[in-house]
């Protein structure tokens, strides 16, 4: 049985300048959510950045971390010159890995992840909580 109750991981493109569809345009693929740029949101990330996201929840069924983050390396294996270039226009470029867990022990990446993660110029980070199992039963 694993301690890990939910999980998904998002690709994330945020920008000060390129609205979310001048990114989608540029890089080719549609986002799985997008926001604009609002200098009057309480929200940092909001009144910052415009931004673009793809993520799993919605297409990987599995509580393996590593199989959401491999999900979108091969989303995007032939995306490394757009996600260079959009670099080089300004933009920030992330996976975020959402887990919550109800204990000890986390997520793992393998050699052939990190390298993939390294060719696409993506660094990673987890966001994680504690939850309770009886809170995901169905």
């Amino acid at each position: 049985m694993t301690c890990i109750l939910e999980t998904f991981a998002t690709l994330r493109i945020f920008s000060g300048d390129l609205s979310p569809e001048a990114i989608e345009k540029k890089f080719g693929v549609k986002a799985t959510s997008s926001h604009n740029r609002d200098p009057k949101s309480r929200y940092r990330s909001h009144r910052d950045s415009n931004r673009w996201s793809w993520c799993t929840e919605q297409s990987v069924d599995s509580l393996n971390t590593l199989c959401h983050i491999n999900r979108v390396i091969e989303q995007f294996n032939d995306k490394a010159l757009e996600l260079e270039a959009l670099r080089s226009m300004g933009c920030t470029t992330d996976i975020c890995s959402y887990m919550v867990t109800t204990g000890q022990g986390g997520p793992q990446l393998n050699l052939q992840t990190m390298r993939s993660l390294c060719c696409l110029g993506l660094t990673i980070w987890w966001d994680v909580y504690k939850g309770e199992e009886e809170d995901y039963k169905t």
